[in-house]
């Protein structure tokens, strides 16, 4: 068996990358009648509409605002990755 020579100087050429970003904002558009009603206390309830008539957005993206600064600031990794792995089952 012979030996290959090797340039030592040769810088490997990558030509394909893995895309390892991850899109946390749905980029599915729901109609009205695909939303469903959220039981909350009444100040809480109270808050999100004092909250979002200040923010000038509707109830339903400040509430996915929400949960995805819970989900940014709250959780684990691992628990994150579960709950994301459900999500994209759902909106397949």
């Amino acid at each position: 068996m012979a030996l290959i020579k090797k340039d030592n100087n040769q810088q490997v050429k990558i030509k394909h990358t893995a895309n390892v970003d991850r899109n946390l904002t749905p980029s599915k558009k729901f109609k009205s009648s695909d939303r469903r009603t959220l039981k909350v206390d009444p100040p809480v309830y109270q808050l999100i509409k004092s909250l979002a008539y200040i923010t000038d957005k509707k109830m339903y993206d400040l509430v996915r605002e929400m949960a995805n600064a819970y989900l940014d600031n709250n959780i684990t990794d691992r628990q994150r990755e579960n709950v994301l792995r459900n999500i994209d089952d759902i909106e397949r």
